[in-house]
């Protein structure tokens, strides 16, 4: 969207007003958020969290399509007024507490990892994926591992802390990655991927 906005914008001064919008959006992009965007996130970054399939809240293209339309013509507060939006902000708000009790449950500390196993829950809780760095702040990576479709493979996601940055910078694309292990041969896979991640520390 940045490339796109300022390849566009010399020729077209009315998109400066989508800069906060914008600016927002690279903020989330890149997970360079602050305690309070994951704690009490407000307007843009509250939005966000609505639209990422990470949070748990399901399908939702019908209602990313509108959203689109409406960043275009809206202010961000009455766009967080409308129903919809505010049904996705009040079960997140509302499960916060239960996906903290059960990201605690289901996590453990090991060396500077984090290893979070939802496999036992159906279905997953809803949440925001950052919420497991300020529960651990002493650990710089984190492993959350859930069952994927049918249950033949774990999808394994892996990333750095957004708040101990102590040797990755934390953020960004470059500090993520997700991937499915066959369901066979999981747990032993898990042991490789938390042995590697304490390895580079």
């Amino acid at each position: 969207a940045r490339m796109v906005y300022e390849y566009y914008q010399p020729k077209n001064p009315g998109l400066e007003k989508y800069e906060r919008l914008l600016s927002e959006t690279d903020r989330l992009d890149s997970a360079h958020l602050n305690l309070d965007d994951v704690l009490d996130p407000k307007d843009y970054i509250l939005l966000g969290y609505t639209l990422d399939p990470r949070t748990g809240l399901g399908v939702f293209r019908d209602y990313f399509l509108r959203l689109v339309e409406d960043l275009k013509k809206k202010p961000i507060g009455e766009i967080l007024a409308q129903p919809d939006v505010q049904e996705r902000v009040k079960r997140i708000r509302e499960q916060d507490a239960d996906f903290r009790e059960v990201t605690v449950q289901r996590s453990r500390l090991d060396g500077n990892v984090v290893f979070t196993d939802f496999r036992d829950l159906s279905p997953m809780p809803v949440g925001n994926r950052f919420i497991v760095y300020t529960l651990f702040p002493q650990a710089n990576v984190s492993l959350r591992v859930h069952w994927g479709p049918s249950r033949e493979h774990v999808a394994a996601a892996v990333g750095h802390s957004i708040f101990n940055r102590s040797r990755f910078g934390g953020g960004g694309h470059r500090g993520a990655g997700t991937c499915l292990l066959p369901a066979a041969t999981a747990d032993a896979q898990i042991a490789q991927m938390l042995a590697a991640l304490k390895k580079d520390g």
